[in-house]
């Protein structure tokens, strides 16, 4: 980070604190369960998110927008990557040579009719194009590898077995392993940046977490990030871990990913894991929901509405793509809009939300339709009170105890 980000993010903390302060002493809290330090720390981050991208609303200078500098910019002024102290764990770079692990083709291509009428077939023509044009890449290209960091929490370190802990193999039959895919809006973010989190996630449930650091946007749109997705699980599957032993898990967009990836595993009818678990996810795409509007003044996240092309589902799925019918039909398929899809078998699912955090809708109603299966009973919303966007982060909360905790409980359970 440059000398002068880090003096910008001094004034903004300084200005905003004494503007926040005032306001929580004179009006008392935003919300009931905050204190000052969470609202200044809430008030903080979203200045500076909201300073980090122009903030549009429609494509009237779409062709005159530079995405690779915006997104440069945004990845500049980025959390650098999270420490990870020994009294927390520890962590190993794992890459993963997407050569070595074997995909047929052809599992990616599915007739467009469903045998359920009026049901939307997971894997469309278009997309089964992109993924085949993606394996072809890997198989032509030089080698590509993708980074992993496979994250032990200190409590279940042993020196003694340190070199078997820190490879991605199971060190004895039943082993669990987390598969965790970070947030980020698919444009930033990286398994090191979410470090801590991961390991308070390997604490809390006992269990070895691989991170994975997929392709980002808009260098690589969808569904590139998917495909490295199905690839470390795949991976995963070929080191010996069982698939009723995998958990998937991941937050924001790497919740949308990791419930996008459950579509895609049903679709190709490999293994399926045996736990999903999903921190504030996106789960549609195609729309702007509610909370977006009723929560904006309460969470640190501004994301742009859908008619802006820098909002996040654009990005991810059309960087540069101007709005249109078609365009919304395409963000309107299961694996862009993983709760437009079907969860008649899927597996043990475990979602945790703030109820005050502008996504909190997208995972209200992704838990709605689970909830109309045949067993509902395997889909577990938590929702959380006054909380925000991914209020794990905020390790001192006690929200956050209460739900990383839960988390640990659930993967134990699978």
């Amino acid at each position: 980070m440059a000398l002068a980000d880090i003096a910008y993010l001094a004034y903004v903390a300084l200005s905003v604190s004494v503007v926040s302060t005032i306001e929580y002493f004179w009006h008392g809290p935003r919300l009931p369960r905050w204190d000052l330090k969470f609202q200044l720390r809430r008030d903080i981050m979203h200045r500076i998110i909201c300073r980090m991208v122009p903030q549009l609303t429609n494509d009237s200078t779409i062709d005159s927008l530079d995405l690779p500098k915006i997104v440069h910019d945004m990845r500049a002024k980025a959390m650098p990557p999270a420490e990870l102290k020994p009294e927390d764990g520890v962590y190993q770079v794992i890459g993963i040579p997407v050569r070595d692990v074997p995909i047929d083709p052809r599992e990616f291509t599915v007739d467009e009719k469903s045998n359920n009428p009026g049901e939307i077939a997971v894997i469309d023509a278009g997309t089964s194009n992109k993924l085949g044009a993606l394996y072809e890449a890997d198989m032509r290209g030089p080698g590509r590898t993708i980074n992993c960091e496979l994250v032990v929490a200190s409590n279940i370190f042993n020196d003694e077995q340190h070199e078997a802990q820190l490879e991605c193999r199971p060190m004895h039959a039943g082993e669990k392993l987390i598969l965790y895919f970070h947030g980020g809006g698919y444009v930033i973010g990286s398994s090191a940046m979410y470090r801590q989190l991961i390991a308070h996630i390997s604490r809390e449930s006992s269990t070895r977490v691989l991170g994975v650091d997929y392709r980002l946007s808009p260098e690589h749109p969808f569904p590139a990030a998917l495909h490295d997705a199905y690839i470390a699980y795949l991976y995963v599957l070929q080191q010996g871990f069982d698939p009723s032993c995998v958990v998937a898990a991941g937050d924001s967009a790497g919740g949308h990913l990791a419930l996008s990836l459950t579509h895609l595993v049903q679709a190709t009818k490999a293994p399926m894991y045996g736990g999903l678990v999903v921190l504030s996810p996106i789960s549609d795409m195609a729309r702007d929901s509610d909370s977006r509007v009723r929560n904006r003044r309460f969470d640190y996240l501004a994301p742009q509405p859908l008619a802006s092309p820098l909002a996040t589902a654009r990005l991810f799925y059309a960087p540069g793509r101007r709005m249109s019918r078609d365009l919304i039909s395409e963000l309107s398929r299961p694996l862009v809009s993983p709760a437009r899809g079907q969860f008649t078998n899927f597996p043990r699912t475990l979602v945790q939300v703030g109820a005050s955090e502008v996504l909190a809708d997208d995972s209200t109603q992704l838990h709605a339709r689970m909830a109309q299966t045949k067993h509902p009973g395997s889909f577990v919303l938590e929702s959380y009170d006054d909380m925000l966007h991914v209020f794990h982060v905020f390790f001192d909360r006690p929200e956050s105890v209460q739900a990383l905790g839960s988390v640990g409980r659930f993967v134990k359970d699978v």
